[in-house]
């Protein structure tokens, strides 16, 4: 999975190899809505665009997922609000998943159906058990 972006120019890749990524959730209940919510975009939950969504909607359209645990609970610890919990999402090709590099090393936006997320998801751990 390699993508490029730049000023004017960001590269979406579509998933072609099995690759796992982790999402900050609020719920660790897959049937909660809380759960399913957490795996959809702020523009599908109609939010505001933040930061680089503002100009590129197609970020807005997508999830931030993380290719650690650990970064994502490093961030979930810094902004508690996000959620309590990580999930562990085995993106597999044929599902549609697309992702592309758009922040920092090792955060990635991800675009899916939040249904077909839901059933990606494999596991769900506390922000303060990851990593132990």
């Amino acid at each position: 999975m390699r993508t490029t972006h730049g000023p004017n120019r960001l590269s979406v890749v579509t998933v072609e190899r099995a690759v796992d990524v982790f999402r900050i959730v609020r719920s660790d209940d897959f049937e909660d809505p809380a759960f399913l919510d957490s795996l959809r975009s702020h523009y599908e939950l109609s939010e505001e665009p933040r930061k680089v969504e503002r100009e590129w909607t197609v970020i807005h359209m997508g999830i931030s997922v993380y290719v650690n645990p650990d970064q994502a609970a490093a961030t979930a610890e810094r902004w508690p609000r996000i959620g309590a919990y990580v999930a562990r999402i085995e993106l597999r090709p044929g599902h549609g998943f697309n992702v592309a590099q758009t922040g920092f090393p090792g955060r990635l936006t991800l675009w899916g159906e939040p249904v077909k997320l839901r059933d990606a998801t494999t596991d769900i751990e506390s922000v303060g058990a990851v990593g132990r």
